[in-house]
């Protein structure tokens, strides 16, 4: 009997067991929700059942322009208590709530999703690091389904919290001009910012990034870096006291990027290059 009894219980473990695949996705929780999430791609499809596609269309496209520009690309610090923080590039993090109902959808609210019709989110598929969400807004008799693909931002030794505040102390705008010295600390507090924020990207496999976003005078080429010309009307200025002491900046990043000798060869892995080299820029500003 003792067989009899040892292949029992391995049955009745197994049928307690659930096995989940990626295709079907896992079981989406609250605590799946926490911690930095990478906004990467808006994408949209439509139910047209009025036979009028270009009206949906034209409307489609007054919706997605906005959204992609403002939200593609932008991290998410998913806190307990229903406090969201959200890093879209610029100066100012923002701030905004969520929450989950007992249909288990995502009611996300901040500057950029405030309207009811934008703000409500069904989970389409969770499997570890990803999570697809759909909001579908109704437009007549006709629906507007948009999709939002979220890639999680894991850390180790070398890719830091993109919401630590200790990265982020640059963000915090001067009162008065400053002096050459804080001047400089703030420039390199900066640079360290977007090494960590590259080492995000190619650590977690981000398929895009957006140079556009980023609050520094450097040109990003395939294969290296540079300087921009300084204009005083650019946003990277707006990091500090006023166009003199930015122009004093542009002036300390052109002497470091004198300094450099090499680049570094991450096997045509740009953001891990980028990354790289910033870091040696901080170490000879």
């Amino acid at each position: 009997m003792r067989p009899v009894f040892s292949l029992l219980l391995v049955v009745i473990s197994l049928s307690s067991c659930q096995f989940y695949n990626e295709k079907e996705g896992l079981p989406f929780t609250k605590d799946s929700l926490m911690g930095n999430w990478m906004l990467i791609r808006v994408t949209n499809s439509a139910k047209i059942v009025s036979g009028n596609s270009d009206a949906l269309y034209e409307y489609r496209d007054s919706v997605m322009a906005p959204l992609n520009k403002s939200l593609e690309l932008t991290a998410f610090n998913f806190q307990p208590k229903g406090i969201v923080t959200i890093d879209d590039g610029k100066i100012e993090e923002s701030t905004g709530q969520w929450y989950i109902n007992d249909n288990k959808q995502i009611l996300l609210q901040y500057k950029y999703l405030v309207e009811q019709d934008k703000s409500l989110f069904t989970i389409r598929h969770y499997w570890h690091d990803s999570l697809r969400l759909q909001n579908p807004i109704g437009k007549n008799q006709d629906t507007l389904f948009v999709n939002y693909i979220l890639q999680k931002l894991r850390t180790n030794d070398s890719v830091p919290d993109l919401f630590d505040p200790a990265l982020n102390k640059w963000r915090t705008k001067p009162t008065q001009p400053e002096s050459d010295e804080a001047i400089k600390a703030r420039l390199k507090q900066v640079i360290d910012y977007y090494s960590g924020y590259f080492a995000n990207i190619s650590g977690n496999r981000i398929p895009y990034f957006n140079i556009e976003k980023l609050l520094c005078p450097i040109k990003f080429y395939s294969g290296g870096i540079g300087m921009k010309k300084f204009k005083a009307a650019d946003d990277w200025t707006k990091v500090y006291y006023d166009s003199t002491d930015a122009h004093k900046a542009h002036g300390m990043l052109d002497e470091a990027f004198d300094k450099l000798k090499g680049y570094p060869d991450r096997g045509g892995n740009f953001a891990a290059e980028y990354a790289a080299s910033l870091k040696m820029l901080v170490k000879v500003l």
